[in-house]
């Protein structure tokens, strides 16, 4: 049976802190919903799902690259509060969503899909202890608390891993079975999609985001991966956090002297350690700088003045640098 999912996700680029914007171009039509399906992984849309697998490939096979890590499990979560207020009941009627956090995506191979949880799952508790109730969260008036909430909900799962395998309580068609669920170190990688006509990913400091108006620029899952492990790079540098203990400011004013200096700045590392991540996970290489060309190729002439990106010929010098120790065994520091 075909499922129907409605304003799953929030256009979370107001909380932008590293970003790239492509120009705009017409948005790409989501795709529709799909049954979930065992042969690429389960879950209950196929173009989250491409993010959402991408990212966790990254974020896995680039430990070595990360200083801190996270206990990755193949999960992507959807939670009542993302949902619109007048579609909230269907989204309780069709997924159980009132009894705690809805299960998006199961990556194929990860420990999440070794514990047999399939997209449309609910986790319902962890060691005994029951996630925080999601009407609640959905009653919050404020956007920024329901957020720090879900999020809240989300790490009461990642912290309870980091101990070593965990049972949770699952509802699966009216049904509380018990899984153990368990992880495996990797990147802080999170990936989301967001439902928003604009071209842009960013990194926030705890998710990478991709929006569904840029996802028709990308010609294959290697140059989705150069967009989606500059911004995991992002995080792992601790990029957003690092930019606002400096002061720069979101908006057009962190485009403009010191501020466009410093932004600058991490862009050139975030594009180092891509190559690195991307290497690690076995991506192509070859896709990195054609798709930096031809995403710098799409700008406006106001668009490259303004940008606090690296221009393209600085691009193509120090990604190329990059790319050449990768393939000759040279292998920089790992990220601070």
């Amino acid at each position: 049976m075909r499922r129907v999912m409605k304003a799953l996700l929030l256009p979370l680029a107001a909380a932008a802190a590293a970003a790239f914007v492509a120009p705009r171009t017409a948005p790409a039509q989501p795709a529709p919903p799909v049954a979930p399906t065992a042969a690429v992984g389960s879950f209950l849309r196929a173009e989250d799902h491409r993010i959402v697998a991408i990212v966790h490939r990254l974020g896995v096979a680039g430990r070595e690259h990360c200083p801190a890590t996270l206990p990755l499990t193949g999960l992507a979560f959807h939670h009542l509060a993302e949902y619109r207020p007048r579609d909230r009941p269907e989204a309780i009627a069709r997924y159980g969503l009132d009894r705690g956090i809805g299960l998006l995506s199961v990556v194929e191979g990860s420990p999440a899909a070794q514990a047999l949880l399939q997209a449309g799952d609910v986790l319902v508790s962890v060691n005994g202890v029951a996630f925080p109730a999601p009407q609640a969260i959905a009653a919050e008036e404020q956007e920024n608390e329901r957020r720090r909430q879900m999020s809240a909900s989300e790490e009461m799962l990642e912290e309870a891993l980091r101990l070593g395998a965990a049972e949770v309580r699952v509802a699966r068609g009216g049904q509380i079975r018990t899984v153990r669920l368990a992880s495996v170190p990797g990147c802080p990688a999170r990936g989301r999609l967001a439902r928003s006509g604009q071209d842009n990913a960013f990194a926030d400091g705890r998710y990478v985001i991709m929006t569904t108006g840029f996802l028709g620029f990308f010609r294959s899952d290697d140059e989705l991966a150069v967009a989606l492990a500059h911004e995991l790079a992002h995080n792992i540098l601790r990029h957003p956090q690092q930019l606002e203990a400096q002061g720069v400011p979101r908006g057009m004013m962190r485009h403009i002297g010191r501020n466009a200096r410093l932004v600058r700045a991490t862009e050139v590392e975030a594009d180092q350690l891509s190559v690195r991540l991307l290497a690690s996970a076995g991506y192509d290489l070859d896709a990195i700088l054609p798709f930096w060309r031809r995403l710098h190729g799409r700008a406006d002439s106001a668009l490259q003045i303004i940008s606090a990106h690296p221009g393209l010929k600085a691009r193509e010098r120090y990604i190329g640098a990059a790319i050449a120790e990768v393939r000759a065994g040279a292998v920089p520091a790992p990220a601070r």
